[in-house]
């Protein structure tokens, strides 16, 4: 049998689980004990002796809170109010149930249901106070499954988003403007002029009005401004710059292909952290003949008023040559840098072309953008969070009515 610190280190993973999405609290199984009033919720009373069981049991799972006679407290009127729900809907759990919940339960600290008992009456945990714990998570459940579960909805397309690196983990953020300019040598004198006045701006404000005057990207009309960008969907060349760069400081010139690029760090929010090498992206790349003639940017501002999706892009290919569109799947490292720097600022199925490549406008589309995992989580692992993660927020919400609904009076 393990001693109790490597007991109670074994249930600090599912036990905050279970608390974080059911709310289970320790039952009333003493609400007719003679020790002294705490609160009465409705018709049940917690008494001292409830708290201290409580306050115990939450030390044993290392529950952390910061006030944590308020948090029993708090437990033990989730629990008080939904054991009267259940009362009220005449949901009731047989002894065989509670017992295969208790038995779950200790198996994810890998013991039997009475060792786990055991470990906990060392702590100073009665029995019951156990078996209340597991009843009230299983009378909540027989409650919100039936009565919530139908309103949730997990779609295809919220699979996809959960899959997008945004979704998956943190990462450090960056905030900045961008200035792209033509690279065609017909322009070579006045981008020269341009590019003396970038360099010598003194300002974020400066740069901005730069970009609304002379930037080809569709970015000019906010001054070049774009929202947060996840530093490591920046190709590796920009990222580094931008990443030893400190706020108001210019990049550039940057050449891409058809463009000349400059970028500004606005600001920086350190907050998450996902290696750049396991990032992968799914996208479209669509050749427009023409560059940058009124007609090719005319079929450009058509395709994104229309295109919502990256098969939407197909049917702007008809009568175009051969590679004139393909489909691109790679890690971001590898995709070229061109590419890299346009991707990294769009969302999932949102687009740009601010680059030329050979005469032709290059469109580009973002299908996905992934974080590579050993093992990948199938998408029926990724549905069954979701719908757990909905399911958690909306029985919440539920409690919380119930809770704001109940007399309570505290002695």
């Amino acid at each position: 049998m393990p001693d109790t610190l490597s007991f109670r280190a074994s249930l600090i993973g599912f036990a905050l689980v279970v608390l974080a999405t059911f709310q289970i609290a320790a039952g009333p199984a003493l609400a007719q004990s003679p020790f002294s009033a705490v609160r009465k919720v409705g018709d049940r009373v917690i008494t001292e002796y409830d708290v201290a069981q409580r306050i115990t049991f939450l030390e044993v799972l290392n529950a952390g809170a910061a006030d944590i006679r308020a948090e029993a407290i708090g437990r033990l009127t989730e629990e008080a109010v939904q054991r009267e729900h259940a009362r009220r809907l005449g949901v009731r759990i047989t002894p065989d149930e509670l017992a295969e919940g208790m038995a779950e339960f200790a198996s994810r600290a890998q013991l039997e249901t009475d060792a786990f008992v055991a470990e906990l009456e060392e702590a100073g945990i009665a029995r019951e106070t156990f078996q209340s714990f597991v009843e009230a998570g299983l009378l909540w459940r027989k409650i919100v499954g039936p009565e919530l579960g139908p309103t949730v909805n997990v779609t295809a397309t919220d699979i996809a988003r959960a899959r997008d690196v945004a979704a998956i983990r943190g990462t450090k953020l960056v905030l900045i403007s961008e200035i792209f300019l033509p690279a065609d040598p017909q322009f070579a004198e006045p981008v020269a002029q341009i590019i003396g006045l970038i360099e010598n701006a003194s300002s974020i404000e400066e740069f901005a009005a730069i970009a609304r005057e002379y930037s080809l990207a569709g970015s000019r009309d906010s001054g070049g401004r774009l929202d947060w960008v996840p530093l490591e969907q920046l190709p590796g060349q920009i990222g580094g710059l931008i990443g030893s760069a400190v706020p108001g400081q210019i990049i550039g010139p940057v050449e891409l292909s058809g463009a000349i690029a400059f970028f500004q760090l606005r600001a920086v929010d350190s907050t998450r952290n996902i290696p750049a090498a396991q990032v992968k992206l799914t996208y479209k790349r669509l050749l427009l003949p023409g560059g940058r003639s009124p007609e090719t940017l005319a079929s450009y501002a058509d395709i994104r008023a229309r295109v919502q999706h990256c098969n939407g892009l197909d049917p702007y290919a008809a009568g175009l040559p051969d590679g004139y569109i393909t489909d691109h799947e790679a890690l971001m490292q590898s995709i070229p840098q061109s590419d890299a720097v346009e991707l990294a600022r769009l969302d999932r199925f949102e687009m740009s072309a601010n680059t030329v490549e050979g005469g032709n406008m290059v469109v580009l589309m973002l299908c996905a953008r992934e974080l590579e995992q050993d093992p990948r989580p199938t998408s029926l692992q990724i549905e069954n969070s979701l719908f757990n993660a909905r399911l958690g927020e909306r029985a919440q919400l539920r409690l919380d009515e119930l809770i704001a609904d109940t007399m309570i009076v505290d002695y």
